[in-house]
């Protein structure tokens, strides 16, 4: 564990030197905020400098590499001191009147990140649900220098999905200087104290006592929703609970939340995008207070092109939440009409230019929009949302009797319940007939716990705050109990995903191949050595499996790999399925020239042969495998073939 902590330690100055570069343009332009933009820092510092390598890496600029990491960021220094030279000491020097602030978020940073670190260090594995792809992208991104990345498992043909996520998380990687594999905690570490710090800063920022900001930041990415409670009534004990079904209780849906998704520590779409969606509600919170500038509209219509490309669901429900503030205010005010169309014009054109190279180059993957044929049981929602929904009523009602109408707060509320309701009407269709809206109802309903959790703060701050000390004791007490009832989640989850913290086993997500199979450490050691530009071929395998380790573990291409998400990322089977037969000719097949014509077909430099490969095909024609080169790895039974 000691040489993790200064594993950790050594990553958290790093992404100090993001605070520090962003710091000055934030102090300057957020001054309006609590604590000046400072929990901003390292989100924004590090999303600017990926943006702008991942822009110009699409233009076949080879800026996807660690000198161009170099060449942005040293551009990035010299930006900030040629704007700030005379302004720098005075900036910093504004410390001196927001220390207060600023120390404590440096604290809650500071602690949440480092703890996350060492909770991931009891299971590190990079293996099981989604890990493989959320890591084979990953190391996609940092073996391309030049963008769209090759699709590890697409052996020729590019990534196909919503993952700037990915490559930002790779960015960072780069930046800290370590192995993909401890880099991959690492990132959730970051991902989980930086929404807890932004989470915090949102409810501050909304003129409410640091508890509440506390109090909604954990709720945010630490907190359940009502199911593990509502599973305690009915069965008078959480023995035998499986925190899984808090995400899984209505009928062929998911219904997924931050705090499960850090537990299981999948680095997928929706939780790499979770800082932005709090920078952008943090954005939103500054013009609510402060009024409406250009600078503002600029960045929350890059936010908004970030989201489309990390997790494009985000930016259509960030673009309602956009609509229903607008709409709201105008009820009030229609002299704001003008005002909002410049806003919406300049908002629209920033996520355009944002998203336009990467949009080129992807294909969509929805199949257009259905009505639903089975909607959830009122019930079940009520199990699982009830006190979220208490809170919404809650928030939305005090923010109407404010003196000055917190409109904000009003729209949040609006915007959550509807993201609830939607998917008891329409779905987005996919490939998975059987379960027609589970994805939208996750990817809405996410979105939908976070603004709650933020309302959660938002009521509990003014509850400390009400004058009458009855009345406070009695709605402090009310949202403690509350609080204590959506925490049972976190408890049961943890704890069984992390084996009650009985046994440490360090932060890199690979090194439980040293115990499990070291070959295939080995042969993935092997070939991140003398990697050449050539593509692998090892055999498919069906999603959520421990087939294609090879090419998720090093990056390089296979000719097809995990079949369902390929079929979801290719828009039909049929190349997927014509992949398929070809990678078993390939392994069974006699005619040394078709095979031949294969290898080049697909860039082929190495075949793989391990115990997966004999478990898929009963008749693999090893004789050939290895006359088709020269055997240049072997260690037991599992080798390598270079292709001649």
């Amino acid at each position: 564990m000691r040489s993790d902590l200064v594993i950790i330690f050594q990553s958290y100055l790093v992404l100090w030197g993001y605070q520090l570069l962003a710091w000055p343009w934030l102090s300057k332009y957020c001054h309006e905020l609590a604590d000046k933009g400072w929990s901003l820092g390292r989100v924004g510092g590090s999303l600017l400098a990926a943006f702008v390598i991942w822009w110009l890496s699409f233009f076949k600029l080879p800026m996807n590499t660690d000198w161009g990491l170099t060449l942005t960021l040293v551009a990035f220094v010299l930006l900030t001191w040629r704007q700030f030279k005379k302004e720098l000491k005075g900036t910093y020097l504004s410390l001196k009147t927001n220390w207060k602030i600023i120390l404590g978020e440096e604290i809650i940073f500071l602690i949440t990140y480092f703890s996350f670190a060492l909770v991931r260090g009891f299971a590190p594995d990079i293996l099981g649900l989604e890990k493989y792809m959320d890591f084979g992208f990953i190391n996609s991104y940092l073996h391309s220098p030049t963008l769209p990345a090759p699709d590890m498992w697409f052996a020729g043909k590019s990534i196909n999905y919503y993952s700037f996520g990915h490559f930002w998380a790779s960015n960072v990687i780069r930046t800290w200087g370590i192995s993909p594999a401890i880099g991959y905690n690492l990132m959730l570490a970051f991902l989980f104290a930086i929404s807890f710090l932004i989470s915090f800063s949102i409810i501050y920022n909304l003129g409410l006592p640091w508890i509440a900001g506390v109090f909604g930041a954990i709720l945010v990415v630490v907190g359940g929703n009502t199911h593990t409670i509502w599973s305690l009534l009915a069965k008078h004990t959480l023995n035998g609970y499986w925190y899984a079904d808090a995400t899984r209780f209505i009928h062929n849906t998911i219904h997924e939340f931050p705090a499960y998704s850090f537990v299981v520590s999948d680095l997928h779409a929706h939780i790499l995008g979770l800082p932005t969606v709090l920078f952008f509600i943090l954005l939103m919170v500054l013009w609510w207070s402060s009024g409406g500038r250009v600078w503002i509209y600029l960045l929350l219509g890059w936010l908004l092109g970030i989201m489309a490309m990390t997790n494009t669901w985000d930016s259509l429900n960030y673009g309602l939440l956009l609509v229903v503030y607008c709409g709201i205010r105008l009820t009030s005010d229609r002299k704001l009409f003008g005002e909002f169309l410049k806003a919406g014009m300049v908002v629209g054109v920033a996520a355009v230019v944002t998203v336009l190279p990467w949009a080129i180059s992807f294909k969509s993957i929805s199949n257009g929009i259905g009505s639903v044929t089975e909607r959830s049981p009122i019930w079940q929602l009520l199990a699982l949302w009830m006190i979220h929904l208490y809170f919404v009523a809650s928030a939305m009602m005090i923010a109407s009797k404010q003196k000055r109408v917190n409109l904000l707060v009003i729209a949040m509320g609006i915007t959550a319940v509807t993201l609830i309701l939607i998917p008891e009407f329409v779905f987005v269709r996919d490939i998975y007939p059987s379960h027609p809206r589970a994805n939208t109802m996750f990817k809405l309903t996410f979105q939908s716990f976070i603004m709650m959790s933020l309302l959660a703060g938002f009521v509990f701050g003014k509850m400390v705050e009400v004058e009458k000390k009855i009345y406070r004791v009695i709605g402090v007490l009310l949202c403690s109990l509350l609080f204590v009832g959506l925490m049972l989640f976190p408890i049961e989850a943890y704890g069984t995903y992390y084996n009650r913290f009985l046994s440490y086993h360090g932060l890199d997500g690979v090194s439980h191949l040293l115990g499990t199979n070291p070959v295939d450490l080995n042969m993935i050691n092997f070939l991140n050595k003398y990697r050449n530009g050539k593509d692998i071929i090892e055999s498919p395998g069906d999603s959520f499996t421990e087939f294609n380790t090879i090419s998720a573990y090093t990056g390089i291409p296979t000719v097809v790999g995990w079949r369902a998400h390929e079929w979801l990322w290719r828009g039909g089977y049929d190349e997927v399925g014509k992949r398929d037969e070809e990678v078993r000719k390939v392994y069974e097949g006699n005619d040394d020239k078709e095979t031949l014509a294969l290898l080049k077909k697909y860039n082929i430099g190495w075949i793989v042969v391990t115990g997966r490969e004999r478990e898929k095909y009963k008749s693999m024609n090893e004789t050939k495998i290895v006359r088709l080169g020269k055997v240049v790895f072997s260690e037991g039974d599992s080798y390598i073939v270079e292709v001649n």
